[in-house]
């Protein structure tokens, strides 16, 4: 009506023509929506309160399917996993009956169960001192090559990456069999007698360590060098001027820069050597005896082995408990390090 009233058009099929061609500019500038405009047939339909929650209800349906998949995959098993872990559950009883917190009392007199932790916990240090220091030296060495050494290296450091923890337990198995493995046979060329390296407790944890290690120092590589390649080239300059070369530069200068990648690479690391079974279970089967025996494999025993899924779960829920804490402690490490750098700053 306004363009009419400008143009002094009177209420003629002209001026309807008009408004009819300003209403369909309109509504092919909107933005299509998930839901029922406010004021559409659907909220003349069903009211306006009716219109609104449509609008908003609109967009959880396209992720409805994949919240669906992560209940019913994710949340209803480890609901139930909570669930059994206060119960005497058993293969060999009718029902189980709710016994409080007498899992998790008997987790702490089990021998068994400190056996594992202590396992895991030499497997944790072991694998996050030997992954990250090693990635940090060899990313240093990268940063300075030339951009084909460095895309081969990487390369070469990223194939183990790509396969599955089966089968690089199986490979390292074969390098440390007693009688035909590769690494016994490099040794009776120089007339040293074969060791059975997966037959001791000491030489099997360090056997874990190497595969592990070999297993997951591209990824570190990768990731501490990104982060190298993040510091300014002018503040490394500046720092080689005031006689900061060698390793006197790494440590006042690139370390306090990437510190948080490396406590992330470490918490990543971490949570690989917590949660480790397949690569443990097919290369020591926690032997010799319980030499190998992480928290992983005693909970596998515990729930296929010894029939008892209730103080299973309740080992399970203690090492997921552990796998927050690792995240709230790296997190809390990094809140510090930020504070103190807005001091420095400031």
């Amino acid at each position: 009506m306004a363009v009419c009233k400008a143009r002094e058009v009177p209420r003629n099929q002209a001026c309807r023509f008009v408004r009819r061609s300003d209403e369909g500019r309109a509504k092919r500038r909107r933005w299509p929506s998930f839901g029922p405009r406010i004021g559409s047939r659907a909220e003349s339909l069903h009211g306006p309160v009716a219109g609104r929650r449509q609008a908003v209800a609109g967009p959880f349906l396209w992720v409805a399917p994949a919240l669906a998949y992560l209940f019913f995959f994710w949340g209803y098993p480890a609901l139930y996993a909570v669930i059994l872990s206060f119960t005497d559950a058993s293969l060999g009883r009718e029902a189980a009956r709710f016994t409080g917190g007498s899992n998790y009392i008997r987790m702490f007199q089990d021998p068994l169960f400190w056996i594992s932790l202590k396992n895991t916990g030499m497997l944790l240090a072991g694998s996050v001192v030997l992954e990250v220091s090693l990635g940090l030296w060899v990313a240093l060495h990268l940063h300075k090559a030339s951009r084909f050494a460095k895309g081969l290296l990487t390369t070469v450091l990223l194939l183990p990456w790509l396969f599955s923890e089966l089968v690089t337990a199986l490979t390292w198995r074969w390098i440390f069999h007693e009688p035909f493995g590769l690494l016994n046979a490099l040794l009776g060329q120089f007339g040293l007698g074969g060791v059975a390296w997966l037959g001791r407790p000491g030489t099997a944890m360090g056997a874990l360590m190497l595969a592990s290690l070999w297993q997951g120092l591209g990824m570190s590589t990768l990731v501490i060098l990104a982060a190298l390649k993040g510091i300014p080239p002018r503040l490394t300059d500046l720092a080689a001027l005031e006689g900061a070369v060698g390793w006197k530069g790494v440590r006042h200068v690139i370390l306090p820069q990437i510190k948080g990648v490396l406590l992330l690479d470490s918490l990543l690391v971490a949570i690989k050597s917590l949660g480790a079974f397949t690569l443990v279970y097919a290369l020591t089967g926690g032997g010799p005896g319980t030499g190998t025996e992480v928290l992983a494999t005693y909970m596998y025993r515990l729930i296929f082995f010894f029939y008892e899924p209730g103080y299973g779960s309740a080992l399970g829920i203690a090492l997921t408990l552990l796998f927050m804490f690792l995240v709230f402690l790296v997190r809390l490490l990094q809140k510090e390090g930020e504070d103190l750098r807005a001091r420095e700053a400031s």
